[in-house]
Protein backbone atom coordinates (compact mmCIF):
# COMPACT_ATOMS: atom_id res chain seq x y z
CA UNK A 1 0.00 0.00 0.00
CA UNK A 2 1.38 3.40 -0.98
CA UNK A 3 1.80 6.31 1.40
CA UNK A 4 -1.00 8.15 -0.40
CA UNK A 5 -3.36 5.20 0.04
CA UNK A 6 -2.50 4.94 3.74
CA UNK A 7 -3.09 8.67 4.18
CA UNK A 8 -6.49 8.44 2.47
CA UNK A 9 -7.61 5.80 4.98
CA UNK A 10 -6.11 7.40 8.08
CA UNK A 11 -8.39 9.04 10.66
CA UNK A 12 -8.71 12.78 10.19
CA UNK A 13 -10.11 15.88 11.83
CA UNK A 14 -12.37 18.36 10.10
CA UNK A 15 -10.66 21.69 10.60
CA UNK A 16 -12.16 25.15 10.12
CA UNK A 17 -13.90 24.94 6.73
CA UNK A 18 -14.85 21.28 7.05
CA UNK A 19 -16.36 21.85 10.48
CA UNK A 20 -18.18 24.97 9.30
CA UNK A 21 -19.53 23.19 6.23
CA UNK A 22 -20.87 20.20 8.15
CA UNK A 23 -22.28 22.50 10.85
CA UNK A 24 -24.23 24.50 8.28
CA UNK A 25 -25.35 21.26 6.66
CA UNK A 26 -26.52 19.92 10.05
CA UNK A 27 -28.40 23.17 10.71
CA UNK A 28 -30.08 22.97 7.31
CA UNK A 29 -30.96 19.31 7.86
CA UNK A 30 -32.49 20.23 11.22
CA UNK A 31 -34.75 22.85 9.63
CA UNK A 32 -35.65 20.56 6.75
CA UNK A 33 -36.44 17.66 9.10
CA UNK A 34 -38.66 19.88 11.22
CA UNK A 35 -40.59 21.21 8.22
CA UNK A 36 -40.92 17.78 6.65
CA UNK A 37 -42.24 16.28 9.89
CA UNK A 38 -44.66 19.17 10.25
CA UNK A 39 -45.90 18.80 6.67
CA UNK A 40 -46.39 15.03 6.94
CA UNK A 41 -48.28 15.15 10.24
CA UNK A 42 -50.54 18.03 9.21
CA UNK A 43 -51.47 16.05 6.11
CA UNK A 44 -52.03 12.80 8.02
CA UNK A 45 -54.19 14.56 10.60
CA UNK A 46 -55.99 16.63 7.94
CA UNK A 47 -54.99 19.86 9.65
CA UNK A 48 -54.53 22.96 7.46
CA UNK A 49 -50.88 24.04 7.74
CA UNK A 50 -50.59 27.58 9.07
CA UNK A 51 -48.13 29.77 10.94
CA UNK A 52 -50.44 29.76 13.98
CA UNK A 53 -49.68 26.07 14.56
CA UNK A 54 -46.06 26.92 15.31
CA UNK A 55 -47.24 28.65 18.51
CA UNK A 56 -48.86 25.49 19.86
CA UNK A 57 -46.91 23.23 22.20
CA UNK A 58 -47.94 20.05 20.37
CA UNK A 59 -46.59 21.24 17.05
CA UNK A 60 -43.47 22.72 18.62
CA UNK A 61 -42.80 19.29 20.11
CA UNK A 62 -43.38 17.61 16.76
CA UNK A 63 -41.03 20.00 15.01
CA UNK A 64 -38.26 19.41 17.56
CA UNK A 65 -38.64 15.63 17.35
CA UNK A 66 -38.27 15.88 13.59
CA UNK A 67 -35.28 18.22 13.76
CA UNK A 68 -33.07 16.52 16.36
CA UNK A 69 -32.40 13.20 14.53
CA UNK A 70 -31.58 15.00 11.27
CA UNK A 71 -29.03 17.28 12.93
CA UNK A 72 -27.37 14.45 14.82
CA UNK A 73 -27.42 12.30 11.69
CA UNK A 74 -25.33 14.81 9.74
CA UNK A 75 -22.85 15.08 12.61
CA UNK A 76 -22.62 11.29 12.84
CA UNK A 77 -22.00 11.13 9.07
CA UNK A 78 -19.26 13.76 9.31
CA UNK A 79 -17.50 11.80 12.05
CA UNK A 80 -17.78 8.54 10.10
CA UNK A 81 -16.38 10.21 6.98
CA UNK A 82 -13.45 11.31 9.13
CA UNK A 83 -12.99 7.61 10.01
CA UNK A 84 -13.28 8.35 13.73
CA UNK A 85 -15.40 7.00 16.55
CA UNK A 86 -18.40 9.19 17.40
CA UNK A 87 -17.76 9.12 21.15
CA UNK A 88 -14.05 9.86 20.74
CA UNK A 89 -14.48 12.70 18.24
CA UNK A 90 -17.15 14.44 20.30
CA UNK A 91 -15.28 13.86 23.60
CA UNK A 92 -18.11 11.86 25.17
CA UNK A 93 -16.19 11.10 28.33
CA UNK A 94 -18.10 10.92 31.60
CA UNK A 95 -16.94 13.64 34.00
CA UNK A 96 -16.04 13.04 37.61
CA UNK A 97 -18.37 14.06 40.45
CA UNK A 98 -15.96 16.84 41.44
CA UNK A 99 -16.01 18.23 37.90
CA UNK A 100 -19.81 18.23 37.82
CA UNK A 101 -20.20 19.89 41.22
CA UNK A 102 -17.63 22.58 40.48
CA UNK A 103 -19.09 23.30 37.02
CA UNK A 104 -22.63 23.57 38.39
CA UNK A 105 -21.49 25.91 41.14
CA UNK A 106 -19.65 28.15 38.66
CA UNK A 107 -22.62 28.18 36.27
CA UNK A 108 -25.08 29.16 38.99
CA UNK A 109 -22.76 32.01 40.00
CA UNK A 110 -22.62 33.12 36.38
CA UNK A 111 -26.42 32.96 36.16
CA UNK A 112 -26.77 35.09 39.29
CA UNK A 113 -24.27 37.63 37.92
CA UNK A 114 -26.07 37.88 34.58
CA UNK A 115 -29.43 38.22 36.34
CA UNK A 116 -28.04 41.02 38.52
CA UNK A 117 -26.66 42.76 35.44
CA UNK A 118 -30.05 42.53 33.72
CA UNK A 119 -31.80 44.07 36.72
CA UNK A 120 -29.25 46.84 36.98
CA UNK A 121 -29.86 47.97 33.39
CA UNK A 122 -33.62 47.48 33.58
CA UNK A 123 -33.90 44.38 31.38
CA UNK A 124 -36.86 42.15 32.25
CA UNK A 125 -37.38 38.49 31.43
CA UNK A 126 -37.75 37.74 27.73
CA UNK A 127 -41.45 38.12 26.88
CA UNK A 128 -41.24 35.43 24.20
CA UNK A 129 -39.85 32.86 26.63
CA UNK A 130 -42.54 33.64 29.20
CA UNK A 131 -45.30 33.42 26.59
CA UNK A 132 -43.99 30.08 25.34
CA UNK A 133 -43.85 28.72 28.89
CA UNK A 134 -47.40 29.87 29.67
CA UNK A 135 -48.76 28.32 26.47
CA UNK A 136 -47.17 25.01 27.40
CA UNK A 137 -48.75 25.18 30.87
CA UNK A 138 -52.18 25.82 29.37
CA UNK A 139 -51.91 22.96 26.85
CA UNK A 140 -52.19 20.27 29.52
CA UNK A 141 -49.87 18.26 31.78
CA UNK A 142 -48.68 15.78 29.10
CA UNK A 143 -47.66 18.42 26.59
CA UNK A 144 -46.16 20.54 29.35
CA UNK A 145 -44.11 17.53 30.46
CA UNK A 146 -42.90 16.93 26.88
CA UNK A 147 -42.09 20.64 26.61
CA UNK A 148 -39.91 20.39 29.74
CA UNK A 149 -38.26 17.15 28.58
CA UNK A 150 -37.28 18.68 25.25
CA UNK A 151 -36.13 21.92 26.85
CA UNK A 152 -34.19 20.32 29.70
CA UNK A 153 -32.86 17.14 28.06
CA UNK A 154 -33.37 17.03 24.30
CA UNK A 155 -32.17 20.49 23.35
CA UNK A 156 -29.11 20.50 25.67
CA UNK A 157 -28.05 17.07 24.39
CA UNK A 158 -28.29 17.94 20.69
CA UNK A 159 -26.87 21.45 21.04
CA UNK A 160 -23.90 20.34 23.12
CA UNK A 161 -23.10 17.45 20.79
CA UNK A 162 -23.18 19.88 17.86
CA UNK A 163 -21.50 22.95 19.38
CA UNK A 164 -19.19 21.92 22.21
CA UNK A 165 -18.70 18.45 20.75
CA UNK A 166 -18.36 18.67 16.98
CA UNK A 167 -17.64 22.35 16.36
CA UNK A 168 -15.13 22.79 19.14
CA UNK A 169 -13.29 19.61 18.18
CA UNK A 170 -12.59 20.79 14.66
CA UNK A 171 -12.10 24.47 15.33
CA UNK A 172 -9.82 23.92 18.32
CA UNK A 173 -7.46 21.99 16.04
CA UNK A 174 -7.56 24.72 13.37
CA UNK A 175 -5.89 28.14 13.27
CA UNK A 176 -8.52 29.35 15.78
CA UNK A 177 -7.02 27.24 18.56
CA UNK A 178 -9.18 26.52 21.65
CA UNK A 179 -9.75 30.15 22.64
CA UNK A 180 -10.97 31.16 19.19
CA UNK A 181 -13.09 28.01 18.93
CA UNK A 182 -14.81 28.81 22.23
CA UNK A 183 -15.63 32.38 21.17
CA UNK A 184 -16.74 31.59 17.62
CA UNK A 185 -18.83 28.53 18.54
CA UNK A 186 -20.50 30.53 21.33
CA UNK A 187 -21.33 33.34 18.90
CA UNK A 188 -22.73 30.87 16.38
CA UNK A 189 -24.81 29.17 19.09
CA UNK A 190 -26.16 32.48 20.38
CA UNK A 191 -27.12 33.76 16.93
CA UNK A 192 -29.10 30.58 16.27
CA UNK A 193 -31.50 31.61 19.07
CA UNK A 194 -33.37 34.11 16.93
CA UNK A 195 -36.49 33.80 19.07
CA UNK A 196 -34.89 35.77 21.90
CA UNK A 197 -34.44 39.49 22.39
CA UNK A 198 -30.98 41.08 22.31
CA UNK A 199 -30.13 40.52 25.96
CA UNK A 200 -31.23 36.90 25.74
CA UNK A 201 -28.86 36.35 22.80
CA UNK A 202 -26.08 38.08 24.73
CA UNK A 203 -26.77 35.90 27.77
CA UNK A 204 -26.60 32.74 25.65
CA UNK A 205 -23.26 33.91 24.24
CA UNK A 206 -21.86 34.37 27.76
CA UNK A 207 -23.16 30.97 28.85
CA UNK A 208 -21.59 29.50 25.72
CA UNK A 209 -18.21 30.90 26.72
CA UNK A 210 -18.51 29.23 30.10
CA UNK A 211 -19.62 25.91 28.63
CA UNK A 212 -16.80 26.08 26.09
CA UNK A 213 -14.32 26.63 28.88
CA UNK A 214 -15.71 23.61 30.75
CA UNK A 215 -15.43 21.52 27.60
CA UNK A 216 -11.83 22.58 26.99
CA UNK A 217 -10.63 22.13 30.55
CA UNK A 218 -12.37 18.82 31.24
CA UNK A 219 -12.23 17.23 27.80
CA UNK A 220 -15.81 16.12 28.38
CA UNK A 221 -18.83 17.10 26.34
CA UNK A 222 -21.04 15.15 28.73
CA UNK A 223 -20.08 17.68 31.39
CA UNK A 224 -21.47 20.54 29.28
CA UNK A 225 -24.62 18.51 28.55
CA UNK A 226 -25.20 18.08 32.29
CA UNK A 227 -24.54 21.73 33.11
CA UNK A 228 -26.62 22.99 30.18
CA UNK A 229 -29.50 20.71 31.21
CA UNK A 230 -29.31 21.82 34.85
CA UNK A 231 -29.22 25.46 33.77
CA UNK A 232 -32.38 25.05 31.70
CA UNK A 233 -34.07 23.23 34.58
CA UNK A 234 -33.29 26.17 36.85
CA UNK A 235 -34.69 28.64 34.33
CA UNK A 236 -37.95 26.70 33.97
CA UNK A 237 -38.20 26.29 37.73
CA UNK A 238 -37.89 30.04 38.24
CA UNK A 239 -40.40 30.69 35.47
CA UNK A 240 -42.80 28.31 37.20
CA UNK A 241 -42.47 30.30 40.41
CA UNK A 242 -43.01 33.66 38.77
CA UNK A 243 -45.65 32.96 36.09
Amino acid sequence: MTDAARASKAPRTWYFLGTLGFTLLATSASVLGALLTFAILTRLQHVPASSELFDQTYWQTVIQLGAFPCELGVIWLAVRLARRQFSEYLALRWPTCDEVILALLVMFIIDYTISSLAQSIGVTADAGVIAEFRRAQRDGPLLFFLFLVIGCIGAPLVEEFAVRGFMMRGWSASFLRPAGAIVLSSAFWALCHTQYEWFGVFEIFLVGLVLGFFRHRSGSTWLTVIVHSADNMLIYFLLGLTT
